[in-house]
């Protein structure tokens, strides 16, 4: 058996382990969300331009830390990984999922690396941002069942694709690849019906931009793609969010319209998997 294969089997075990949790558990599950993304999953939006109740902490939930490696409360210094005082998607969604679910414990772990492709940063076994990705998920989730919790892997969040519109191999490659990672992802997780959320790259790519995105509308019909054919898999539109003058990165208003949208789908999702017989 591969080192690869081995790192797979054992991901899945712990999954497993964490989704059922020990024998005393609590009976309400912490319900844990998955972020991964490039550069507009980390986030550009700016703290300081946060409405002040934005800025307060959701009482029931908590972000990961991926380099302390403990939870921590959603801040200035826990959201964007690779920038000081800036922020993604994640603020407003954990404003609206901890309305949505109060009597929950709720927490997210969020992995994201600005310029990384599908192609050669997030395909499963062979590209260290996706090992990262599952490797953080696991390590939170551990400490948790630690803790004594059950853990539910309620869903994940997905804003990327820019990286791969660059070149016309890897928007080619972009439906195929990507089913390719969901698959490992619900395989792992032990959940074929495990929701995704997608946000849409957006068509102000194709203006004037530090960078080359020409296949952007390549890559687009790769999302919607996979959007239709697979029943668990939701998308966000993105193409009126404001952006920064790159024209690729959103704004602050951008961000927080990206987090409005990413929670309804989330709640759209969750409602739906509740409904199911």
């Amino acid at each position: 058996m591969s080192s690869n294969s081995s790192l797979t089997m054992t991901c899945i075990l712990i999954f497993l382990a964490a989704t059922f949790g020990p024998a005393n558990a609590a009976e309400t599950p912490v319900k844990l969300f998955l972020f991964g993304g490039q550069s507009n999953m980390d986030g550009c939006g700016r703290w300081h331009e946060l409405p002040e109740t934005m800025k307060e902490n959701p009482a029931n939930v908590r972000i990961w830390d991926n380099r302390k490696q403990e939870w921590k409360k959603i801040g200035e210094d826990t959201t964007a990984v690779a920038r000081k005082l800036r922020f993604g998607p994640e603020v407003v969604f954990a404003h609206r999922l901890s309305v949505a679910f109060p009597d929950h414990q709720i927490r997210l772990v969020k992995t994201s690396a600005g310029g990384t492709s599908l192609a050669n940063g997030w395909l499963p076994e062979t590209n260290k941002i996706y090992v990262r990705f599952i490797a953080n998920a696991l390590t939170a989730m551990a400490n948790l069942q630690k803790s004594g919790h059950t853990v539910e892997i309620s869903g994940m969040l997905w804003m990327q694709g820019e990286g791969d519109a660059d070149t016309i191999e890897s928007a080619e490659a972009y439906e195929k690849n990507l089913e390719i990672m969901l698959a490992d992802v619900r395989k792992v997780t032990g959940r074929q019906d495990l929701p995704v959320v997608m946000g849409r790259i957006s068509s102000s790519l194709l203006k004037e931009t530090p960078w080359r995105f020409d296949h952007t509308p390549v890559v687009q019909k790769a999302q919607d793609a996979v959007a239709e054919k697979d029943p668990h898999t939701y998308l966000v539109q993105t193409d009126d969010l404001s952006v920064l003058k790159d024209n690729t990165h959103f704004d602050t208003s951008g961000q927080l319209e990206l987090g409005e949208r990413m929670s309804a789908q989330m709640l759209n999702a969750l409602s739906l998997i509740q409904s199911t017989p």
